[in-house]
Formats: C-alpha cells, structure tokens, sequence
C-alpha cells in the first residue's frame, strides 16, 4: 500500500491508507494502525466512498478496543453500524453490531462483571446477533456469528451457566482454518475459559495449549523483533485465563508454567540473518547523517540552531518509521522457545544446591504477586498493592534522575540520594526481602518493575542478581579454554572516554580498543559479532516512543538497536557504559523492548546496562573493578555484584541474562 501510494501520489482518496491500516490491525500494531486510519477516514470521507468510510471507523473502533480506550471504541463502532445500514450494507452492520458486544464484555470484564441476570441477559442479546450473521453470511472471510457466539459463552461463564454455554460453543466450529489469527485465538481462549470453569484442567490446558500452538506458528513467520513483539497482543487474553485458572488452584507451580507459557512464545529472536536490503540500509544511514548533523549543532545558546535541531531530529524520525514499516514486511525463520517448566526448574535449583533464587513477578487483580522458587520448590507471594508499588517505581526512578544530574546543587543533591536511599529501602521490604533469598538471585518481570536497580536494593549488596523479561535458558558460556577476545570503545563527548577504552582492553590478554573515528557504528556492529566482551564507553539513550531506536552515540552518529536485528551473537558479554541504555518500554502484548532485549533476544550471554542516567564519574570508577572481576571469574553477574559492593551512592547498573546452568532446550 505504501508502494501504491509513492506511486500515485495524487490518490489521496484514503483507500491505499486504509489496506495498510486494516493489515496493521491484525498485525498487532494498533497505535501505528489508528494512527493511519486517522488519516484515512476524512480523505475517504471527502471522495464520497461510504462504505470504505464505514469499514475504516469500524477497524478504528477495533483498535481503540485493543488500546482499551473503551468509550472511544464504542463510540467508533456505533457511527460504523449506522453508516453500514444506511448504505444497506447488512452483513457488515452485524460485523459492527458484534465488535460493540465485544467492546461491552471487555469494558466490564476490566471493571467488574454484573449480576448474573445481566450476563445472561447480553448473552441472549449476543445470541440474537448471531442469528443475524447467519441469516446475513460472511464479509470478507468474517463469520459474524461466530464472534457473536464466543462472547455469548464468555457472558453464559460469566453467568454460572456452564452447560449453556457448552451448548453454544458446540455450535462453533473447533477448526477456524482461514479465518484471522486473532479469532482463531480468541475460539481457543474461550474454550479453555469454560473448560476451566466447568472444572476440567486437563481440557483447559489443552485448549490453552491449542491456542498457543496457533499464535507460535503465526510468530514464526514474522522477521523482527518489532513484529514479533506487537503479534503479542493476540495472546493476553489467553494468557490471563491460563494465569488466572492457574491461581484458582492455589498452586504456585501452575502460576509459574501459566505465566512461563505466555512470555515464551514471544521471547527469543525473530530472524537468524539480516536481510540484505540496499533501501532500508540507505534509509538508515540517512537518518544516522541527521542525528550526527544535530549533535554538532550548539545546546542553549542559539535559538536558530535549536530550531534546525529540532527539525533534523524530526526528519530523521520520520526515516526511522519508514525503517520499521520495512522491517514488519520480513519474514521469519528461527524457532520459537520453549517455556522454562517449573519442573525442570526446580531440578536444576536442586542440582546446583547453592541456595539460588527464581522470583518470577506479575501483577495481577491489583496486586504485585511473585512466584518463589528454589531446590526445595515453589511457594506463592503475595507481596504488595500494585498501584503503591508502581508510584514508588516512578519516585524512584525520578530520584535517579537527579542524582545523576551532575549541575545540581550539592544540598539538593543530597535530598535526592537520601530520597532514593529511602524508596530503594521500602521497595526491598515489599518486593525482595519476603523472597529470602540469601545467595543468587535470578528475577523474571516486566513493566514497571523491569526498570529498577535491582543490584542497588540493600539486601542484594554484594549479592550476584540477574534481571530479564522472562525465565531464559541457554545464555551460558561456551566453556573453551581460549583467551577471549575483548573490545573496548570510546565514544565522542564523553570525559575520558577514551582512556577508559584503553584502560579495559589493556586488562585483557586479546583486548583492543577502538577511539576517535575508527569507533565507528559499522566498526562496533561486526565486533558485536565475533567479539566476547564488548564494552562501549559512550552516551546512549532509550527512546520510550520506539525503543527500537535506542542507541549508542559513536563517532558517525548513533548505532540503533533496530539495525542489530538479525545478527547472531556468539552469547557474549555486554557492557553498556552508557547513559540509561538498559531501559526498555513495555508493548501492547506485555513485550519489553529496547537495545538491552534486543542484545539478549540475539544471543547475548549477558548484558550490563544502566536503567537510568549514569553519571561518567561513577562509570569511571565501577567499570575498571567490573572488568577485573569478570576477567578472574568470567562471571558478569558476580563481577557487578563485587564492583559494586563498596560504592556509596546507588548505581542504577544492572546485569540483564539468564538463569545459569539452564541448558537450550
């Protein structure tokens, strides 16, 4: 469609936009998909084509339901429904009519579900529309009734009345072959949802199992880490009627696999290769020459020069989203993990017999729940209210800020660090302390928790502690005798960059340094490759908008996370000596995303990176310590613990990688 459009650029009659945004929909992709139907809709509007109009509002309101913007999304559906009866369009009016009971089951599913008298009642209601889509017949390939008649079982579960809705879902085929991936989902995650409620486990899983198997196949066919991430979406729903049914057992280990189960299928890599793609490699040099053109320009002083700044760092943006649209167009070709058991978990635990820590964090009903698991077994915490937990994450966070902000006065400087001491204390108390946990410690999240400073919590001084979105496997080394080989580089516009490049690598038996021009994205790129400790002295940045551009600032512009997808890393160690590059932004589906994931999704052992703003003093000081230590042990997350262990003030580094000793699966 965007093809179509470079080509007539005078068709600005909404429909090219439209093909596009419906693709992105069932992409997953909603924000990029509401954002061209925005679009879309006035030009359609003004070439007087009524039912494309229609069909844009209702794939608007689709997305707005999947952005939970529930009263926006009911809202678009309605005016959908009355266009499509106006233009006599039957069977597209039942399409629309279905996707506000969709809309009403889940605003009241996320706000409390009524009495059982109104479930019913909207059950015969969705009953009564799917008569409707019999009588009217598909549009292109959507079977209303079939939708219609999944929420009317979801409101019959809802109601107790488990048999009735066995009689409806009898009427559902088992096998949606051809339809969307989305409804093929949503069938499965239904029939588990009754399976579980009529109080057969073994059925329930099953289903869970079935819907998973549909959503692996879907992400093995997607080429980057982008696509795979947004694909996510369409498994929350069955994730958290596994996670939830797992909960009503009151068994910690079925919390685990549940959860383990979801984060799974959308872990790990998508390409195993990159794409030799001359147009995406022009668009991206392109928009490195922009952003290094904005970084010569002069800060605070001149304010024409702020303006050109601004608008170099807006054409380079527009650049990166063409980037990422080319990306979503690879296809796949890696397997999909599979989920950690907690089984195999605890055998490994028990074989080890060091006293290592698994604590596996999810929110859930309000709460910050943990699953705790050592040799011995698996116990459920329940730890905290999450919305307290998640304001003293933002307290936290915002502390870090200004403690590494090096023009702040010294009083209140002091302010912060006693603030964060205090936050970091009562955060410890809640989250980590009840695990006690007294050696290793090994913690699964996701947002918000992800990005604390898990190394900085009072218990865990001197402690070796892992972080990672999900519990990995085969992230150890290789066990081969030979010296490893190490690169170490200098970024531009930081203090003594330079001699702390050559300070590390002069550490290492095969260490080299790479300063001034030879520090390089390309240079740094292929020694990502083949090198097993990798050390980038140099400023960095997350981008929260589009994490896949994070970045670390060398000597011809920004190296992004985005163009290291693909590359196979030889599980090597990552230390990111660079502000706030360890920060990740959560998608649509629960997937965090950002240049430390992407590392780890490509076969990095491990990497160390700052969740906040690290000041060039401190970095100085940790990473000489850090170095020697991981040279003696080869360990990185003891090396972190050990550099870390006598500095004053909390340093937000983190070491992100795997349990060890869990072998590939």
């Amino acid at each position: 469609m965007d093809d179509a459009r470079r080509h007539a650029p005078e068709q600005d009659d909404g429909i090219p936009l439209l093909g596009k945004a419906e693709v992105l929909v069932e992409a997953g992709l909603w924000t990029e998909a509401n954002a061209a139907l925005a679009d879309a809709i006035p030009q359609l509007q003004r070439a007087g084509l009524r039912l494309d109009r229609a069909e844009a509002e209702y794939f608007r309101a689709r997305t707005l339901l999947g952005l939970r913007r529930y009263p926006d999304a009911k809202r678009w559906a309605a005016l959908a429904r009355r266009h499509f009866q106006a233009g006599g369009h039957a069977s597209w009016a039942v399409v629309a009519r279905v996707l506000e009971l969709e809309i009403e089951l889940s605003r009241a599913r996320s706000q409390g579900v009524p009495s059982a008298r109104a479930c019913r009642r909207r059950a015969l209601e969705a009953l009564d529309v799917a008569d409707q889509g019999s009588a009217t017949g598909a549009v292109l390939g959507r079977e209303p009734s079939v939708g219609a008649r999944l929420i009317a079982v979801q409101w019959l579960v809802s109601a107790g009345d488990v048999e009735a809705a066995r009689g409806v879902l009898a009427e559902v085929p088992a096998n949606l072959q051809g339809a969307p991936v989305s409804l093929r989902v949503q069938r499965s995650a239904v029939a588990a949802e009754l399976a579980f409620a009529a109080g057969d486990r073994p059925a329930g899983l099953r289903a869970v199992k079935r819907g998973f198997g549909i959503l692996a196949e879907h992400r093995a066919r997607l080429g980057s880490v982008d696509s795979v991430a947004a694909a996510a979406v369409h498994g929350v729903s069955l994730n958290w009627t596994d996670v939830a049914a797992a909960q009503a057992t009151g068994r910690a280990s079925a919390v685990f696999d549940a959860v383990e189960r979801g984060r799974a299928t959308f872990a790990g890599a998508a390409r195993v290769t990159p794409p030799d793609d001359p147009e995406s490699a022009e668009l991206l040099a392109t928009a490195r020459a922009l952003l290094a053109r904005a970084r010569e320009l002069p800060v605070d002083t001149d304010p024409a020069a702020a303006r050109e700044r601004a608008d170099l760092h807006r054409r380079a943006r527009v650049l990166q989203d063409r980037l990422r649209e080319r990306s979503w167009q690879r296809t796949g070709d890696a397997e999909v993990a599979h989920a950690v058991t907690s089984r195999e978990l605890v055998r490994l635990l028990r074989g080890r017999g060091d006293g290592a820590v698994v604590a596996d964090y999810i929110v859930a009903d309000g709460r910050v729940l943990a699953v705790r698991a050592d040799g011995r077994g698996m116990r459920l915490l329940d730890l905290a209210d999450a919305a307290h937990v998640a304001e003293r994450v933002r307290r936290i966070r915002a502390d870090l800020q200004i403690v590494s902000n090096e023009l702040i006065p010294h009083p209140l400087h002091d302010v912060a660090v006693a603030s964060l001491a205090a936050g970091l204390r009562r955060l410890d108390d809640l989250l980590v302390r009840p695990l006690g946990a007294e050696s290793d410690l090994y913690v699964a999240a996701r947002d918000p928790l992800i990005a604390l400073p898990w190394s900085s919590f009072p218990s865990r001084r001197g402690l070796r502690t892992a972080v990672n979105s999900h519990v990995a496997r085969g992230r150890v080394s290789d066990g081969d005798d030979r010296e490893p080989r190490v690169l170490a580089v200098a970024g531009p516009g930081v203090p003594h960059a330079d001699r702390e490049a050559e300070s590390v690598a002069r550490g290492w038996a095969r260490g080299a340094a790479l300063t001034g021009a030879e520090a390089s994205t390309e240079s740094v790129r292929r020694a990502l490759a083949d090198h097993d400790v990798v050390h980038l002295a140099a400023h960095g940045r997350h981008d929260a908008d589009n994490p896949l551009f994070a970045c670390i600032e060398l000597a011809d512009g920004p190296l992004f996370a985005h163009e290291l997808d693909g590359l196979h890393l030889p599980r090597s160690v990552v230390v990111l000596s660079a502000c706030e590059v360890g920060g990740s932004s959560p998608g649509l589906g629960g997937e965090v995303l950002g240049l430390t994931s992407v590392l780890l999704r490509l076969g990095a052992r491990a990497v160390v990176a700052s969740v906040a703003p690290l000041p060039d003093a401190v970095a100085a000081d940790v990473m000489p310590r850090l170095h020697a230590e991981l040279r003696a042990s080869d360990d990185p997350e003891a090396a972190l613990a050990v550099a870390l262990s006598d500095v004053d003030e909390p340093v937000p580094l983190v070491c992100f990688s795997s349990v060890a000793g869990l072998s590939p699966a």
